[in-house]
């Protein structure tokens, strides 16, 4: 398929990780969940309306106090109906549900020291972007349901978080995240269906995006080597 050979490599850049070197590192595997939200052809901007529950698993290598690197899988629904109050939208009364599966590799870079052992800094908020495909499905329109084919899709996803380090094992994070989706069939509106009254189905000049907002616990693999008195430097990097 058109992407195969990127998620091989995706796949590879994160699994080259998991050698000795990284295993000195900390290791941070986790779990996710949220909401998805769409904003294409029906709905403009971000919004939580017509959102559907998103899963995810990951596995976070935390490779200095402050740059990460996070390989994930999400899983999930995207749908949405008509929200533009115009003509066309009435006329057209469109609504579409799709399934989701989402692979992707992500650079954090936290701005503060929230692995400092003396315990003064226990959050951070960051930064991250990176690059991963989906696989999706469409299997509902206008609440009848389809069998769409499984579409491969470049991602670009990018956003912003809070993390909160409890008890110096567990990472509570808040995320809010963007995927640039470069196509513009998420909504699977298709711009050779009937025009009405010689507008177009769709725009096609227009990608579709969709957003993740949720809440993420992480338990990092870590050992501190030394008692906080007896430690050369408050960080346990």
């Amino acid at each position: 398929m058109k992407y195969l050979k990127l998620i091989k490599y995706l796949i590879i850049f994160f699994f080259l990780f998991l050698n000795n070197k990284v295993f000195s590192q900390f290791l941070e595997p986790g779990i996710g969940f949220g909401v998805l939200s769409y904003s294409g052809d029906l709905k403009r901007g971000y919004s939580l309306s017509s959102s559907s529950i998103g899963l995810e698993v990951f596995q976070r290598l935390n490779l200095s106090q402050h740059i990460s690197v996070k390989g994930g899988i999400k899983r999930g629904s995207i749908k949405g109906n008509e929200k533009i109050l115009d003509a066309l939208s009435k006329r057209r009364s469109y609504s579409f549900k799709s399934k989701v599966t989402e692979f992707s590799t992500k650079i954090e870079y936290n701005f503060l020291d929230y692995f400092d052992e003396t315990g003064k800094k226990i959050f951070t908020p960051y930064l991250f972007f990176g690059i991963g495909a989906n696989m999706l499905k469409n299997v509902e329109k206008n609440n009848i349901k389809v069998s769409g084919k499984n579409d491969l899709n470049l991602i670009l996803p990018f956003g912003l978080g809070f993390k909160y380090l409890y008890k110096n094992r567990f990472s509570l994070a808040l995320e809010f995240e963007i995927k640039n989706t470069l196509t513009d069939q998420i909504d699977a509106l298709e711009n050779n269906q009937t025009l009405v009254k010689n507008f177009q189905y769709g725009n096609p000049k227009n990608n579709d995006f969709y957003y993740f907002t949720g809440f993420k616990i992480s338990y990092i693999l870590y050992t501190i080597p030394c008692p906080q008195n007896s430690a050369p430097s408050n960080n346990i990097y």
